[in-house]
């Protein structure tokens, strides 16, 4: 009998890994085709504009500096928007608090770079990458759009905007090496079935109507 239990364990065990595994390669494999690196991106035709440049946002130190990880996404739209690749750059992240606002912080870097302040919108609505995506969607009403993060979190990222309907390329904004690099990748795992679910489901985030302005 104990036998069977733990052979029961081992079995669901197996099937766990099989979903996680198989949802993990569905997201990378039917998002691969989208992702470009930042040099090809920017030798792209500048005619053929998308509606705008998404920056999802990650940590801002309690100066107002940005991470390097965050630094590195913002730096790579500042490029793609001077070479007119779209005309908006939308800093999207976590603005709840007066105290931590990664969208201001995104604005603020990107207009003491020459990016006119006028051309940046914040979404503070972005706690996540699907909200992210719907919010561009459905409030920006955005048609199209270049999606700028790192490798690792853009096959979700391109995926989530897919299944919102965005026309999406994911470009990669790496430099080097991150600190904590394997706990990105282990967390972005999780991430992937959680947003699967929510394209599947056609969720709708739980700050559909807060604004994305200037």
């Amino acid at each position: 009998m104990i036998r069977g239990f733990f052979k029961g364990i081992g079995m669901l065990v197996l099937a766990c890994a099989v979903v996680v595994g198989g949802v993990n390669a569905w997201i990378v494999l039917s998002s691969k085709a989208d992702i470009q690196s930042l040099d090809e991106t920017l030798a792209a035709d500048p005619s053929e504009r998308a509606d705008c440049i998404i920056v999802l946002g990650a940590s801002v130190y309690a100066d107002g500096s940005l991470s390097p990880i965050l630094e590195n996404r913002v730096d790579a739209a500042i490029e793609l928007y001077n070479r007119g690749l779209a005309p908006t750059i939308i800093m999207s992240g976590d603005g709840r608090e007066a105290n931590y606002d990664e969208p201001s912080a995104m604005k603020r870097y990107a207009v003491e770079r020459g990016v006119p302040a006028a051309d940046v919108c914040c979404d503070p609505g972005g706690y996540h990458t699907y909200d992210t995506m719907w919010r561009v969607a459905n409030v920006y009403r955005a048609e199209s759009c270049l999606v700028v993060t790192q490798e690792y979190h853009l096959y979700r990222s391109v995926f989530d905007a897919h299944g919102v309907g965005l026309d999406a390329i994911g470009v990669i904004s790496d430099e080097g090496t991150y600190e904590d690099q394997l706990w990105y990748d282990i967390r972005e795992i999780a991430g992937r079935m959680q947003d699967c679910g929510q394209v599947l489901i056609k969720a709708v985030p739980d700050n559909p109507g807060a604004a994305i302005g200037l």
